[in-house]
């Protein structure tokens, strides 16, 4: 299953392909009512097996595909800074990604962590 989708045209940051950190169900610290989507129990933890390796193949080949991409955009059904790779996602996405921008869609919620400080 791909993470991938998009692209998407962004008014604030262009061509924006989307990236799923969570594609299979949502995963979030918070369920406020104004939410897309469904309802669900809060967590503070990551539930899944996504690979580091998995995504950036994604990634590589979305990219290959579309060559007008501006930004890498990584959110997901719920919360990003959730995922437990995060760091390593973002190192080697950015050995991949020429020119174009990283953005990382958080709630911030998870701030006060100075590993997710330091990953944003």
């Amino acid at each position: 299953m791909s993470v991938i989708f998009g692209p998407i045209i962004s008014r604030r940051f262009g061509v924006s392909l989307g990236v799923d950190l969570s594609p299979d169900f949502k995963q979030c610290n918070f369920d406020c009512l104004y939410c897309d989507l469904q309802s669900s129990k809060t967590t503070m933890e990551y539930n899944g097996d996504l690979s580091v390796s998995q995504i950036i193949n994604d990634i590589k080949d979305a990219l290959n595909q579309y060559t007008d991409i501006e930004v890498i955009t990584f959110t997901a059904n719920g919360e990003p800074t959730l995922y437990p790779h995060l760091e390593q996602l973002v190192d080697e996405v950015n050995k991949i990604k020429g020119d174009k921008k990283t953005l990382i869609l958080s709630n911030g919620a998870n701030i006060y962590d100075i590993k997710i400080q330091k990953i944003l």
